[in-house]
């Protein structure tokens, strides 16, 4: 068995402690899924450092040597960051502000990144960076993305492109049950599944970030088929269109918070990609025939 690829954390004080759980948790989910230590991760800082929950993170270590990849996961910019030494790494990545601190230090000259800000005032700060508006990014040796669970999608776009769209469609399966219990697919007949891998893959994907739902064009990217193959993959076998799918999904898993946890109905629809309740409350009631308030009573 060949050595896992390390991948180093480099944390600073207020980093996002969801970035990088997410991040963590994929890893991991990737050597459960293959029996096998693939990835190894490592937690680096000269110091206890502190998250943006206060929670306190101690270190694997502090330095960067014979790290294969690192991504700097960070809240603010005004931080100094090894340059020299990363410099020698192959792979560099940020979470959250650490992609504008690749980019200040010019790490992403040339590249195509998303950074957290205003875009007329990034590309003012970053003329050489081309800028991206999707959730994550990758492009060759580089990646980022925002704070919070779009880590998780940046790690399983990775995974997909080094380890292959199967092993990231059960990687995104097992994570979903980990954190549901079951997962959300059984809506969907197991012969289609067999028959169309994409729709398969289309459907785990959006049951793993139901959080922070993927756009139409990015989703399809990460099948690997154009927007337009996908949606008649859809229509062909399912009778409807991969939007309509996922706003079921989410919908399904609301309906599981409201009637198995007493969390306010605000954050339900937070935690299931709706931007407001009064949305959230439409959407429900379109498709239950009853609001979010009437399912719990």
């Amino acid at each position: 068995m060949s050595k896992p690829c390390k991948v180093g954390f480099l944390l600073y004080p207020d980093f996002s402690l969801l970035g990088l759980s997410s991040a963590l948790e994929v890893l991991r989910a990737v050597n459960q899924v293959t029996g096998q230590m693939v990835y190894e991760s490592v937690v680096i800082a000269e110091s206890s450092v502190t998250s943006n929950l206060g929670l306190v993170i101690e270190p694997s270590q502090s330095a960067l040597e014979s790290m294969d990849g690192v991504i700097l996961v960070a809240s603010e910019t005004d931080i100094d960051i090894p340059s020299a030494s990363l410099s020698e790494i192959a792979v560099l990545g940020g979470i959250g502000k650490g992609a504008n601190r690749l980019a200040s230090a010019g790490f992403l000259d040339g590249y195509r990144a998303r950074l957290e800000g205003a875009a007329d005032a990034l590309q003012i700060l970053y003329p050489r960076v081309a800028l991206s508006q999707t959730a994550f990014e990758l492009d060759r040796n580089r990646m980022t993305c925002g704070a919070g669970t779009a880590a998780m999608d940046m790690m399983l776009a990775l995974i997909a492109r080094e380890q292959g769209i199967d092993l990231a469609a059960r990687v995104s399966e097992l994570l979903v049950r980990d954190r549901l219990g079951e997962p959300l697919t059984a809506s969907v007949a197991t012969p289609v599944r067999k028959q169309q891998p994409q729709i398969e893959e289309a459907i785990q994907l959006m049951a793993a970030n139901i959080e922070e739902p993927l756009g139409a064009d990015e989703l399809a990217s990460l099948v690997g088929i154009s927007r337009r193959q996908l949606e008649r993959l859809f229509r062909k076998h399912l009778d409807t269109v991969p939007s309509r799918h996922y706003l079921k999904l989410r919908l399904e898993q609301a309906r599981k918070l409201l009637r198995e946890s007493d969390r306010p109905v605000v954050d339900v629809a937070m935690a299931c990609g709706f931007s407001n309740a009064s949305h959230f409350s439409t959407a429900y009631k379109n498709h239950f025939d009853l609001t979010p308030r009437e399912e719990r009573q």
